[in-house]
């Protein structure tokens, strides 16, 4: 607030204090000459709240003062009685602890102001403040941010419709619809227009304060769209290249299998068909490599999302064939936050279970919550895994099927945090514990 204007408030004031100062005074003297003593003390009482409202860190000398003040006036009037005595000196300690109390609420309460109003002036997030109008809702006030992210200054765009700066004349009407229905609003996605035409992507979250006006505010996240845009047509076309180049290599296999098969009708010397049986070994080893990162190739390109682990393993489980085993599943009403790929991890180790646990009948899923956050136990009863191999069989190229398997269940699971680890007995089945970070899960 300009200075000049700031000061001729506080002249105001100041006026308006010294006359309310000046009729109490002038009053309660004429009363007590005409022997009326009993209303017009309460007229002290509207200086001492305006001077501690007013000025909070003077109302209490202020207050006092004035309490000394109509002593000073009424106990000449007293003639000594000591009923009268006491009630005047009971009225002024009233008057001052009215000041004490009204001066320590207003200096709370202009600390809460000068809080919310740095919050509100200091945030990184552009903030609106909108109130109803005749002609619809303007913007009453907005801080830097919010202005910025417009093309205004504050004190420009305030007054402006708010609904004006909408890309879509629709959103503003849902957007004010969901606030009326929910009192609040969070990560409402929408497009603005700045002053220049340009579109903005922002998330607004708005609730509705107790005066009917809306606090609205803004992020703009118009950058991280572009971005999310361009790393999306960036794995499109890698995996394009992806597909093509694993079309070109399966031909280029099959072909060689082929021609491996005729050599193998044709020789009969021990030594070349050693020869090669090693080669198809090696190009079956390319051929599985390649169908694995077929079924993997969408790894990371979904954003992650909320899955219900239950319905998830509940689609695993019907489209493997696990004759003579049981899968149970007891994660009914938990959801972890998850790459769209989560199937294939569950696929994956209950598929490991069953072709090579050998003994294995059962497989359990079950999960626990823990200090640093969650647990998901997958344990079958089969031979387990001896523990030279515990730590390798998660790298890449080394375990079954190439190491490929479960190297991709663990940057599957790594795209959202979560760990994985084998910690069953060997001898006495497997156990794949899935850690899950905190905030990375809930159970709803």
């Amino acid at each position: 607030m300009p200075r000049r204007r700031r000061s001729a408030r506080q002249d105001t004031r100041l006026l308006l204090l010294a006359a309310s100062v000046l009729i109490a005074f002038i009053a309660n003297a004429a009363g007590l000459l005409a022997g009326v003593t009993i209303v017009l003390p309460h007229l002290f009482y509207l200086p001492i709240i305006l001077a501690a409202y007013w000025f909070p860190r003077r109302g209490i000398v202020f207050s006092l003062a004035l309490a000394l003040g109509y002593l000073a006036l009424i106990l000449p009037f007293t003639g000594g009685d000591a009923g009268a005595v006491v009630s005047a000196l009971s009225r002024a300690g009233v008057f001052a602890a009215v000041g004490a109390v009204v001066s320590f609420l207003s200096i709370r309460l202009r600390e809460q102001e000068e809080r919310y109003r740095g919050i509100f002036d200091n945030s990184e997030a552009g903030t609106f403040i909108v109130a109803p109008g005749a002609s619809g809702p303007r913007i009453e006030e907005a801080n830097y941010v919010g202005a910025a992210l417009l093309g205004f200054t504050a004190k420009n765009l305030a007054g402006k419709h708010v609904a004006g700066f909408f890309e879509d004349p629709g959103a503003w009407e849902a957007l004010a619809a969901d606030i009326d229905r929910d009192g609040t609003v969070y990560e409402y996605e929408t497009t603005l227009c700045r002053i220049d035409g340009t579109a903005v992507l922002v998330l607004v979250s708005a609730g509705r304060l107790p005066d009917g006006r809306i606090v609205l505010t803004l992020v703009d996240i118009t950058a991280r769209k572009n971005a999310e845009d361009a790393l999306r047509r960036t794995n499109a076309k890698l995996n394009m290249l992806g597909h093509l180049t694993r079309s070109d290599l399966a031909a280029a296999v099959s072909g060689l299998l082929g021609r491996i098969t005729v050599g193998m009708r044709e020789f009969d010397d021990p030594a070349v068909r050693n020869y090669l049986e090693s080669l198809e070994e090696n190009a079956r080893v390319v051929q599985r490599r390649a169908e694995i990162t077929r079924d993997y190739q969408d790894l990371g390109v979904r954003p992650p999302d909320w899955q219900p682990v239950q319905r998830v393993i509940r689609e695993v489980t019907s489209c493997l064939l696990l004759p003579g085993i049981s899968v149970r599943a007891w994660v009914e009403r938990l959801e972890v936050f998850a790459d769209p790929m989560l199937d294939r991890v569950f696929s994956n180790l209950i598929e490991n279970a069953a072709r090579h646990g050998k003994t294995v009948s059962s497989v359990v899923i079950t999960y626990r919550i823990l200090d640093d956050g969650l647990s998901i136990s997958i344990e079958d009863d089969g031979v387990g895994i001896p523990e030279v191999e515990k730590e390798r069989i998660f790298d890449y190229g080394v375990g079954i099927e190439g190491g490929l398997g479960l190297f991709l269940v663990r940057e599957i699971l790594a795209i959202t945090n979560m760990t994985i680890r084998e910690t069953g007995t060997p001898g006495r089945g497997a156990r794949f514990e899935i850690h899950v970070p905190p905030g990375g899960y809930r159970i709803i």
